[in-house]
């Protein structure tokens, strides 16, 4: 069975100076698994031509070929079952774990190597015999000056 998709958002608006037409609308829809535990949402805003905004009527009977028209040209579908594909990966949370009361050590000292105590970079016997090689060429080419 494959995924299921809804328009869950559908908010026109009127930013013109004739309220009586639509401008722009944001359309989100929201895909669900067939199994009801993964969901995506994804949205975009579609901006009519200056020259042929709709009535708020003609824009209400047009929506769903409007949503699905700009479901297809923005590549909605295939970004949700990405979306969806990718939450199938994440690790999911253990069920019913209830935390045991954690008693905090402050007398703990940091571990080397760690954020609070960085390992220190000491210079091993190779990188300390190319710097003076590169010393030494360095000095031949500018003539031992």
């Amino acid at each position: 069975m494959a995924n299921t998709y809804s328009c869950v958002r559908l908010e026109p608006s009127c930013d013109c100076s004739d309220d009586t037409t639509v401008c722009k609308v944001v359309i989100g829809l929201t895909a669900v698994d067939e199994t009801g535990t993964h969901s995506a949402y994804v949205d975009g805003v579609y901006q009519y031509p200056s020259d042929s905004k709709p009535t708020i009527e003609a824009f209400k009977s047009g929506a769903s070929a409007l949503v699905s028209q700009f479901a297809a040209d923005q590549g909605f579908i295939t970004q949700l079952d990405s979306q969806i594909e990718a939450s199938k990966l994440r690790d999911v949370p253990v069920a019913d774990f209830e935390a045991p009361e954690i008693t905090i050590d402050t007398t703990v000292q940091p571990a080397e190597g760690s954020p609070a105590n960085p390992a220190t970079e000491e210079e091993t016997p190779a990188e300390e015999s190319s710097e003076e090689e590169a010393e030494e060429s360095s000095e031949e080419e500018s003539g031992g000056e």
